[in-house]
This record gives structure tokens, sequence and C-alpha cells, in this order.
């Protein structure tokens, strides 16, 4: 997972390609887990985290997504900053919530006009 958090392991790539990658792959992973948490009633990702394991996987979510969002501290912190990295987790949590909106408002047809 640190691999796939640091860029794939993209040597190539800069520190700051890598840290928005892995910002966006924590704030996809957050965002899968949180949906699955709401919808058994546990809107706190950390106390999903703790609940008792069930066949619906929100629990594995939750503490998968919270250690995404651990590892990606530990590697982003040493080369950015926390100030930069949070800032990064809350710009591509923000981006993937839109398009996940209008993913689902495209997904929606309109009845026709008329008659």
């Amino acid at each position: 997972m640190v691999v796939v958090l640091a860029g794939c392991g993209g040597s190539h790539m800069p520190d700051d390609e890598q840290a928005d990658f892995g910002a966006s792959v924590v704030a996809r992973g957050v965002i899968a887990a949180q949906q699955k948490c709401d919808a058994v009633g546990m809107p706190d990702l950390y106390e999903c985290a703790e609940a008792p394991s069930s066949p619906t996987g929100e629990r594995m979510a939750a503490r998968v997504a919270l250690g995404m969002y651990r590892t990606f501290q530990q590697s982003c912190y040493e080369t950015a900053g926390a100030g930069k990295c949070e800032a990064l987790v809350e710009a591509a949590y923000r981006k993937a919530k839109a398009q996940e909106s209008s993913t689902l408002e495209t997904g929606i047809k309109k009845p026709p006009e008329g008659g």
C-alpha cells in the first residue's frame, strides 16, 4: 500500500505529483468507506472501524481508508509538510466528491419534453 500511496513507486514523478496522487487515492478510499459506513448508520469512520465485523464490509473499508490516510501522512509529511499534505487531501476529497456528484447527475435521464 505504501508504494501505491507514494505514487506507484514512480521515482520519475516529482514529489508534488506523488503527493497529489497519494491524496487522490486516500480521498477515494475515504469516500468509499464513508458510503459503506453511512449505509449502516455509522457516519464516523473511526467508530465504524471499531464496529463488530459484518458481511457488508464497512468495518474493513473504514480500517483500510484510515490506514491509507495514516500511510499518506507519514510519507507526505516528510517531504511536503503537514499543512500542504492536509490541504492536498482536502482538495482531492472535494474534487472526488464533485466528480461523484456530476457522474450521478449525468446518469439520471431527464424525461422527454412535450407529449
